[in-house]
């Protein structure tokens, strides 16, 4: 199955709003086949509902979504046919072995016997589970159980997956193979849609990074042409500007509500230390990233 489109995700003026409040506010979000985007904020930033309008789970209050060029409001079936969604909870079921678990959903897509237990033992290979095909999901860690849920999602072979929070709660060994199977799902041409707290977990899979507030969606940066850093700052942020323009090599700081940028560090390990510089100062951060435009006017 492939996309019949050059962009597999097209969201404009995405809002929603439920229960009074709104998760998400505007949201333009272009991702091209192929290509891996990753979003990035704190609980309660709006990543899940913005995954749950792309798999066409949550309808839009206001907006247009389109998927692998089809209308997700209009033909919300075809979009499902084209996603595998992996959700923070995978949702797995307990008393069945991998093996089984698989072979229940490919059966639900429609997979005949022969081809269900051939998807189910070839997704069991490429998430490296292979030696736990009769162990029940249960005795499975959670890494393992991350894994089997991303083996869940793809065993109808979807051009399109969104993971939200995949490497959360993940210790070290589980979320160097978990971030191995999404590198060999780039290789595979497929389109990655990540939310995440940190940066730094899906750093080395995406193209691309934008941060993610009060549903409002900072502007898309490739990883390779990132000029600005950018935190979120928990309660007054005018704490961090003033010390921000405190340090040397710190540069152009500005602000738009929780969110600071500012110019100097260059790479992943720099940025790291600004934020540590900062939380040693008393800094509360939610958050910290790359992104490839400056926050909006300088309120510091």
């Amino acid at each position: 199955m492939s996309v019949a489109a050059d962009i597999a995700i097209d969201l404009r003026g995405v809002t929603v709003r439920q229960g009074g409040r709104t998760r998400l506010d505007g949201i333009d979000l272009r991702l091209e086949a192929g290509h891996a985007c990753a979003v990035v904020g704190s609980n309660g930033s709006g990543k899940t509902a913005l995954l749950r309008v792309v798999a066409a789970l949550c309808r839009p209050t206001t907006g247009s979504v389109r998927v692998g060029g089809w209308d997700a409001l209009q033909r919300p079936d075809r979009v499902r046919q084209l996603i595998g969604y992996v959700p923070d909870e995978g949702g797995l079921a307990e008393r069945l072995t991998p093996l089984e678990h698989l072979g229940m959903v490919a059966a639900q897509h429609g997979l005949g016997r022969a081809d269900r237990r051939a998807a189910a033992e070839s997704m069991l290979e490429l998430v490296d589970l292979a030696d736990y095909d009769h162990a029940y999901v249960s005795t499975l860690s959670r890494g393992q159980r991350r894994r089997l849920a991303l083996a869940v999602a793809l065993v109808h072979d979807p051009p399109i997956i969104l993971l939200d929070e995949p490497v959360a709660g993940v210790d070290e060994t589980g979320r160097g193979e978990l971030l191995a199977v999404l590198l060999e799902l780039r290789s595979m041409e497929k389109t990655l849609l990540i939310a995440s707290q940190s940066q730094v977990d899906v750093a080395e899979v995406c193209d691309v990074v934008a941060p993610l507030a009060n549903g409002r969606l900072q502007p898309l940066a490739e990883q390779s042409a990132t000029t600005y850093t950018w935190i979120e700052v928990i309660g007054d942020p005018n704490a961090a500007i003033r010390i921000l323009r405190e340090r040397p090599g710190v540069e152009d700081v500005r602000q738009d509500g929780n969110f600071v940028t500012f110019q100097g560090p260059s790479t992943g390990e720099e940025r790291s230390e600004v934020t540590e510089w900062l939380i040693a100062r008393q800094v509360h951060l939610a958050g910290f990233g790359a992104t490839g435009s400056p926050a909006g006017g300088d309120r510091g």
